[in-house]
């Protein structure tokens, strides 16, 4: 079949199709269709419009709840630096005031430290919060903390160490053989690693302070 044919016959269709109207029709039909496009448009508008609204509200509330956990997050370590720096210091006095005075006055031809039983848990607050540690943004306080404390633990470690060579040198002292030279020289030894370790964890805690 002839396609102009058909377009003719669709077109005549069409105009027999209008011409049923009349102006007046025609006129509310444009009109209804044209407030039927604003109604349209004015919904998709006020949609995009609560839906901005919405979101930005939504991002707002994130930053809020993102900014209270920041806050309680900083609360948290300073808590935990508080307590730290407690436990260092009475650490500290418990030092000054068993064993500075010996080690700082330390003769080197005797060589010699009293006895002083250090074996409790001298950092519980430390060690059961290490994490918290990384935490801490300022790089150079976190730095000296873990310096300080370090050295704390090596002080204590090497004293309970020389409180063992003394109750070996004890015991030895009663029998035939005497004490020998090594454990001698272990304990001369142990007493200026000791004096060290005193010194630069001194340093370290006042410049803490």
């Amino acid at each position: 079949m002839d396609p102009a044919f058909l377009l003719k016959q669709l077109l005549h269709a069409i105009s027999d199709f209008c011409s049923q109207f009349s102006p007046s029709a025609w006129l509310l039909s444009v009109t209804s269709a044209f407030a039927a496009f604003i109604a349209i448009t004015g919904a998709l508008l006020a949609a995009r419009f609560a839906y901005r609204n919405a979101s930005k509200i939504q991002f707002e509330e994130a930053e809020l709840h993102r900014l209270r956990e920041r806050a309680a997050e900083r609360e948290r370590i300073l808590v935990f630096l508080h307590a730290i720096r407690e436990e260092l210091i009475q650490l500290w006095l418990m030092m000054a005031e068993d064993i500075a005075r010996p080690i700082e006055t330390l003769d080197p031809k005797k060589k010699l430290l009293p006895y002083w039983p250090c074996y409790q848990s001298y950092f519980s607050i430390f060690d059961s919060n290490a994490a918290q540690i990384g935490l801490i943004e300022n790089e150079i306080l976190r730095t000296s903390l873990v310096r300080t404390f370090m050295l704390a633990k090596r002080l204590i470690d090497q004293y309970q160490n020389y409180n063992r060579i003394e109750d070996k040198m004890t015991v030895r002292a009663s029998q035939p053989l005497g004490i020998p030279a090594d454990t001698t020289y272990a304990r001369h030894a142990g007493a200026f690693a000791l004096v060290a370790t005193y010194q630069s964890l001194k340093t370290s805690v006042e410049q803490s302070a």
